[in-house]
């Protein structure tokens, strides 16, 4: 099997996460993981899919603005896509190994009031 590139990791982390694919994340994180967004923040792979399971995003579409690559990263800028709103994402993730061990993600949070 062909490894992704690192663009192909975060496409693929954006795409099951937008179809609510939670089982389909697992493969792309790293046991160690750093997440850290607007409203939450996990130290691990095991302890943010938890909260996926408890939580799990609703499906929705995406629209990709524009991809960033640098040496261990990728930066994606899109638009997330729910039936009644539509919200500007930035997304950083950094690649070691071929898995996300850090995720950044920055959105105006009164999107969801």
């Amino acid at each position: 099997m062909k490894m992704m590139t690192n663009r192909e990791i975060a496409m693929a982390y954006l795409r099951c996460f937008c179809a609510g694919d939670i089982s389909g994340l697992t493969p792309l994180l790293a046991s160690d993981l750093h997440f850290k967004g607007t409203l939450h923040q996990y130290g691990s792979s095991e302890e943010y899919l938890k909260s996926l399971k408890n939580d799990p995003p609703e499906k929705c579409g995406h629209h990709v603005l524009n991809i960033t690559e640098g040496d261990d990263s990728v930066a994606v800028f899109y638009e997330y896509e729910k039936p009644d709103k539509v919200i500007t994402i930035a997304q950083l993730f950094k690649i070691k190994n071929h898995r996300i061990n850090e995720v950044l993600l920055v959105f105006d949070s009164s999107g969801f009031a």
